[in-house]
């Protein structure tokens, strides 16, 4: 009887090679493949520019319009310009779900500021039984209608008197 595991580990190898080879993006520096970074990298109508006396009125707002959309703030610093919040949603049959935002605000000049958002998902599901084998899927929210929402209500917040 022979020894395959030599040629198993060889196999494996080149596998794992060619996954990473695929879809290369060209750039400078280190840079994930495309299909990873376009996992990763948030869509492009997740930045907004607002013109606003300032970034802390503008991260208060934000504050304000995550509060809006059931979620609990996690992280606020002023001086960073970062907001992030969580909001978890279980049941019975379906397993769990946490949404979390981040907003970064940046001042672009005077009065124009940028405001990022990063929504990301995870879902948990799996056996509602106990016994495990339960899966878990994350990544960021790619459905427009959720970053509309927000910035709805952040525009809201900001022109409120």
């Amino acid at each position: 009887m022979r020894n395959c595991a030599p040629v198993g580990l060889v196999l494996g190898l080149l596998a794992a090679l060619s996954l990473g080879l695929p879809g290369c993006a060209s750039g400078s520096g280190a840079s994930l493949p495309s299909a990873l970074a376009a996992r990763w990298s948030p869509p492009p109508f997740a930045t907004r520019t607002v013109e606003a006396g300032d970034s802390s009125a503008v991260l208060q707002a934000s504050r304000k319009a995550a509060a809006g959309g059931g979620f609990a703030v996690q992280r606020y610093d002023e001086a960073a310009g970062v907001l992030a919040a969580a909001r978890r949603q279980t049941t019975a049959f379906e397993g769990a779900r946490q949404d979390t935002l981040e907003v970064r605000v940046v001042v672009l000049s005077p009065g124009l500021i940028q405001i990022a958002l990063v929504l990301r998902e995870v879902v948990e599901s799996g056996s509602g039984d106990g016994r495990g084998g339960g899966l878990v899927s994350s990544g960021i929210v790619r459905d427009r209608v959720a970053y509309d929402a927000f910035f709805e209500r952040l525009t809201a917040f900001l022109t409120a008197p």
